[in-house]
Order: structure tokens, then C-alpha cells, then sequence
């Protein structure tokens, strides 16, 4: 989507390994936005990082980088606990705002990026890219069209063959300061819940266990405003999985975020209708085949999903238009998972709109019941 206009230039806080295997090689393949300048309090990653991807401006303190007025957009991929402070500089210095997820670590926070969101002239949006990934919108335009009928139940798996040492100082491994299975995967998919049934989640109930490494498993089981039920798990350390399933009075959808021909619609038929559906899902495989080629050439459906997003944003800062994921999404999201974890704290279903309001008084409310 190239125009006349001159690219956007970019700068990204943070040079971790999202921002380096995911933001940044997604970014390369777009003409309408240049990365410009990259920001990290880490000298030796930050110069491996612009020295891999040629970025010319370097910055050790993220708030210098808000002063060059060679920026035009900010991306804030820093560790969750600086998302709200970061975030707001960056409005205050009149730049567009693309936010990672977490957008905050409690509710006052988020309440606060959301207020000055929508009083500056700058776009905000939160990163939640899998709202972008390619089969899961053709899983929303099925479900939105009806051919599911009345969905009724959805099953999610996100685990991850990535262990995170156990470490006090290691962030993604404490939920108060953003990590933990439910910040970092978790959310993702609560906010795909939110996403595909286009409504809010009411209740929901938690069971958390760690094994002798350290290893969080987590499941969740919930009902959403229109009678959804939904069950989803979430693991660090096990395996690769990114999947969905959802049933409804008329079929079932399947996919994985992993396999570019995983998408398959089965109607409700007898037996003697799976050798139809079988066919029916190869001849969508092939069909696909070319477009999901294409991606594979430039680092998948994943790779594919964070430029997505971009291209996303890009627009609405050309045409003046909100993002599709807003800073209140992401606040929502925030609050289901807030709610996941005070529930496995205390062991009992948690209303998502009563749900305590950070992570430290969930912890305090939970000692205080035993």
C-alpha cells in the first residue's frame, strides 16, 4: 500500500526479542514506514540490534529519543512494568503511539493511557497481533457470516517451548512486573475471545500449578456476555502450540496459528459426511496454498501478522482514522487477565468487572482468605 507520501519514520523503545524477531523483520518488508531510530538502556544489545537491521540512530535513554523531531511514530516494547510511563511520554511528546501488550500492569494506568489517548491529536494502538493473522480474520468473517450458526463453546491452546530461567531479576517470570504465562500469553487470547464474539467476558475461573522448575500451566474456563462458554490453556516450557477451536449449532472451525492449511469448517453432519469435510478442508489448504507460499517467503503467518498490524496503523495515521485495536481493547484485555489471576490466587470464579485492580492486591486479598 504505497502512496505518494514519505514514509514514516519509526522508533522503537525496547530491542528485546520480539522487537528483534518479529517487529523488526516484519518492518523491513514495508516501504511507507523506515525504522529510524532504536532505544535500549542495554548498549550491547542495542548496537547487535541496529547494527543487524541498519538502523542509523541509537539511543541509551528513551526520553533523548522523544526530542528528535526525526520521529514521527513511537513503538513501546519495553518490559510491561514501563509501558504506562513510556507510553504517556510519548503522547505528551505529540508522536503516534503503537503500545505492545501488556498496555499496563493495573487498571488506574490503563485507565490514565486511555484518558490522554483521547485527548492528543496522535494515533494509539495497542500490539495484539494475532488479530491480525490471516486465518484468524477469515475465522471471524466465517463466524460473522453465520456458518457456524450460534456459536456455543471455544477451546484455545497457547503453550510455548520457551522456559524462562528462574530468577528473581528475570521479568518475564513475575507477574508483577508483566510476566508469568497469563501477561504473556494469556492475554493474547482473551483478547481473541473479545475479538471473535464481539462482546465482553463475565465470568471466568482459574487453576494455576507450577512444577519443580518453575514452569507455570494455567487454564481458564469462562462464559462471555452472549453465553459463550470458553476453555483455554496456557503453558511456558512444553511445546509450540497456538490453537483454536470453535463449535457452533451449525459446525466447527479449527485452526493453528502454526500451519498455514490448518483452517477447517465441518458442518454438523452425520458420519457419512466426514469424507465431504475432509475434502472440503484439502481443497481450502490448496486454495490458500499460493497466498500462504507468498508469507512463507518473508517469515510466515506469524511474521505475516505483525505487518499486518502495521500496514493497520500506517493507515490510520494517513487517513486520520482510529486503530481497530484501541488502547479501550486493550484495557479490556487487561481486565480479563487481571481477573485469571486473581482466580487462580484464590482458588474461586472471579466476576471480570469486580476484579481487583493490580496484581499486588490480588496477591495481598489471597493471604488474607487463607
Amino acid at each position: 500500500m504505497e502512496t505518494g507520501n514519505p514514509p514514516l519514520r519509526l522508533a522503537l523503545i525496547g530491542c528485546g526479542r520480539v522487537v528483534e524477531n518479529c517487529h523488526l523483520p516484519a518492518l523491513q518488508a514495508l516501504t511507507s514506514i523506515k525504522v529510524v531510530a532504536v532505544a535500549d538502556t542495554d548498549s550491547a544489545r542495542l548496537n547487535k540490534v541496529a547494527d543487524r537491521f541498519d538502523v542509523p540512530r541509537r539511543y541509551g535513554d528513551y526520553r533523548a529519543m522523544l526530542n528528535d523531531k526525526g520521529v514521527d511514530v513511537v513503538a513501546v516494547c519495553a518490559p510491561p512494568q514501563f509501558h504506562p510511563s513510556m507510553g504517556l511520554a510519548v503522547l505528551d511528546a505529540g508522536k503516534h503511539l503503537f503500545l505492545e501488550k501488556p498496555m499496563a500492569l493495573t487498571l488506574s494506568d490503563a485507565d490514565r493511557l486511555v484518558d490522554r489517548a483521547a485527548c492528543v491529536i496522535g494515533k494509539a494502538m495497542a500490539g495484539f497481533n494475532l488479530r491480525w493473522h490471516r486465518l484468524v480474520r477469515q475465522a471471524q468473517t466465517i463466524i460473522a457470516d453465520g456458518h457456524l450458526g450460534a456459536v456455543v463453546t471455544i477451546h484455545t491452546v497457547f503453550t510455548s517451548a520457551t522456559a524462562f530461567p528462574a530468577r528473581g531479576s528475570n521479568w518475564r517470570r513475575r507477574p508483577d512486573l508483566g510476566g508469568g504465562v497469563l501477561f504473556d500469553l494469556g492475554i493474547h487470547h482473551f483478547d481473541l475471545w473479545r475479538f471473535l464474539m464481539q462482546c465482553e467476558v463475565e465470568e471466568l475461573f482459574a487453576q494455576r500449578r507450577c512444577d519443580e522448575c518453575g514452569t507455570e500451566y494455567v487454564t481458564v474456563s469462562a462464559i462471555m456476555a452472549n453465553g459463550v462458554l470458553v476453555t483455554s490453556s496456557f503453558s511456558h516450557g512444553v511445546s509450540d502450540i497456538n490453537e483454536m477451536e470453535i463449535c457452533g449449532t451449525k459446525g466447527r472451525l479449527s485452526l493453528s496459528c502454526y500451519r498455514f492449511d490448518s483452517l477447517r469448517v465441518r458442518p454438523n453432519a452425520a458420519p457419512s459426511g466426514a469424507v465431504r469435510s475432509w475434502l472440503s478442508g484439502a481443497i481450502g489448504a490448496l486454495r490458500s496454498a499460493p497466498q500462504a507460499a507468498g508469507q512463507l517467503l518473508h517469515g510466515g503467518d506469524i511474521i505475516a501478522s505483525y505487518r499486518a498490524e502495521w500496514r493497520h496503523f500506517i493507515k490510520a495515521i494517513r487517513n486520520d482514522a482510529p486503530a481497530q485495536c484501541g488502547f479501550e481493547d486493550a484495557r479490556s484485555a487487561l481486565l480479563v487477565t487481571l481477573a485469571a489471576a486473581e482466580s487462580a490466587s484464590r482458588g474461586q470464579p472471579v466476576r471480570v468487572t469486580r476484579a481487583r485492580e493490580t496484581v499486588a492486591q490480588i496477591a495481598t486479598s489471597a493471604q488474607g482468605e487463607r
